[in-house]
C-alpha cells in the first residue's frame, strides 16, 4: 500500500512542508544577520546552537505533553512558537536579542519534529514504514532544498526584512492541516515498554551526520565568498540529501534496516574532506560537488537510522532519540566549527569533522546487526 493513499498521512506531509519551510529560510540567514550586526563567526554559530539547544530541550518534553494534550495541540503550539517570533528579528539587532528569538523558535521546532516523526509510525502500518519515512523525508527536505539557497539569495537581493516576515507566516499556514489530523491516542509512546534493540549505535551515526550538516548550513555562506557558489552549494547539499533519503526509503522495503548506514557515513566523510580541500584550494565549484556527496551520505543516514530506531524501541522513545541526534548534532556542528574557525581556518575545521566521522565507521557497520 502506498502511504500517499492515507489521507491523514497527506495532512502530515502538508504540515511538515509548511513548518520546515519556516525553518529552512532562516537557518543560514540568522548567522548572516549576526555577522551583519558586527558579531563574529563564533556568535554566528551560537545563534544556530541556541536554536538547536532549545529544540533538544523541548523534544525531551514532547512524549509527556502528547500524552496530556494530544498530537494536534502540541504540533499546533510548535507551529506558533516557530513562526510568531521570527519577525522579532527585525528589532533584535544585538547578539542576546537574536539568541532569545532563536531560543523561542527552537521550542516550537522541538515540538513539531518529534510529533512529525512519531506520526509517521502512528498513522501507517509497519509494512509501509520505510516508504513512509522516505516520503516524510521529502516533505521536510523540499523546504531545505528551496529555502536554504532562497533565504540567502533573497537577503542578497532584497534584504533581511521580507525574509523574516515570510518565515514568520509560512509555519502558521500549517495550522490549517494540523487540526485535520485525527485524535491519535499515543499508546505506542509508552516509555515504560522495553527496547527491543540498541539505540546507541544508530544514534551515534545520526549524530555524526547531523554535526556535519549543522556546520554546512551555518557556515557555507561565510566559507564560500562567491555568493552564487554558496547558494548552489546549499541547494546541492539539500537536493542530494532529499533524493538519497527518498531512495533509501524505497530501498528500505528490500534491504535490511541498518545496511545503508556505513555507505552513508563513508560518503559523508568523503564529502567533508572534499569540502576542506576545495576551500583550501579556493575552488568554490569543487566545494559544491563535495557538499553534494556529503548530502547523499546524510540522506541515507537519516532514513536508515530512523527505521533502525523504530525497530529497536517504542515509537515515542525512538522519535525523541532520532530528533535529538539530528538537532543536537546540528547545534554542535555550528559551535564546533565556529570555535575552530576562530582559532584556525575553515579547511582545518571541516577536515577535523571528516576525521571524527571516519572514526565511527565501525559503529555504522555494526548498527544494523543490533536490531
Amino acid at each position: 500500500m502506498s502511504p500517499l493513499r492515507v489521507r491523514d498521512f497527506r495532512l502530515l506531509l502538508f504540515t511538515s512542508v509548511a513548518v520546515f519551510s519556516g525553518v529552512a529560510l532562516l537557518l543560514s540567514v540568522v548567522p548572516l544577520w549576526v555577522v551583519h550586526n558586527n558579531a563574529g563567526e563564533f556568535a554566528a554559530g551560537g545563534s544556530t546552537a541556541a536554536f538547536m539547544a532549545s529544540t533538544v530541550a523541548a523534544q525531551f518534553a514532547v512524549p509527556r505533553l502528547v500524552r496530556a494534550w494530544g498530537y494536534r495541540l502540541v504540533t499546533a503550539s510548535g507551529a506558533v512558537f516557530l513562526g510568531a517570533p521570527a519577525p522579532l528579528l527585525l528589532i533584535a539587532t544585538d547578539w542576546p536579542g537574536i539568541l532569545a528569538v532563536s531560543l523561542l523558535r527552537g521550542i516550537g521546532f522541538g515540538f513539531v519534529t518529534v510529533c512529525g516523526a512519531a506520526l509517521v509510525a502512528e498513522l501507517l502500518p509497519r509494512t509501509a514504514l520505510a516508504n513512509g519515512s522516505g516520503l516524510y523525508g521529502l516533505a521536510v527536505g523540499l523546504p531545505q532544498l528551496i529555502g536554504l539557497p532562497a533565504g540567502t539569495a533573497a537577503v542578497e537581493h532584497w534584504g533581511f526584512v521580507p525574509v523574516f516576515l515570510v518565515a514568520g507566516v509560512i509555519p502558521l499556514l500549517g495550522l490549517v492541516a494540523i487540526f485535520g489530523l485525527p485524535a491519535v491516542a499515543p499508546t505506542r509512546h509508552d516509555d515504560d515498554l522495553p527496547a527491543k534493540g540498541s539505540l546507541g549505535r544508530p544514534w551515534l551515526v545520526m549524530l555524526s551526520g547531523s554535526i556535519g550538516y549543522g556546520a554546512l548550513v551555518t557556515f557555507l555562506p561565510l566559507a564560500l565568498t562567491d555568493t552564487v557558489a554558496a547558494s548552489a552549494a546549499l541547494f546541492a547539499s539539500a537536493g542530494a540529501g532529499l533524493a538519497s533519503r527518498w531512495v533509501a526509503g524505497r530501498l528500505g522495503t528490500r534491504i535490511a534496516a541498518g545496511r545503508m548506514l556505513p555507505w552513508g557515513l563513508a560518503l559523508t566523510v568523503l564529502g567533508m574532506a572534499g569540502l576542506a580541500a576545495s576551500i583550501q584550494g579556493e575552488s568554490p565549484w569543487s566545494a559544491v560537488a563535495a557538499v553534494a556527496v556529503a548530502g547523499v551520505g546524510f540522506g541515507l543516514i537519516q532514513n536508515d537510522s530512523l527505521v533502525v530506531m523504530f525497530a529497536a524501541a517504542p515509537v515515542g522513545r525512538a522519535s525523541v532519540a532520532w530528533n535529538v541526534a539530528f538537532d543536537a548534532g546540528t547545534g554542535v556542528g555550528a559551535v564546533v566549527v565556529g570555535a575552530l574557525v576562530a582559532g584556525s581556518s575553515y579547511p582545518v575545521a571541516f577536515g577535523l569533522l571528516a576525521l571524527s566521522a571516519a572514526a565511527l565507521l565501525p559503529v555504522a557497520l555494526s548498527a544494523g546487526r543490533a536490531v
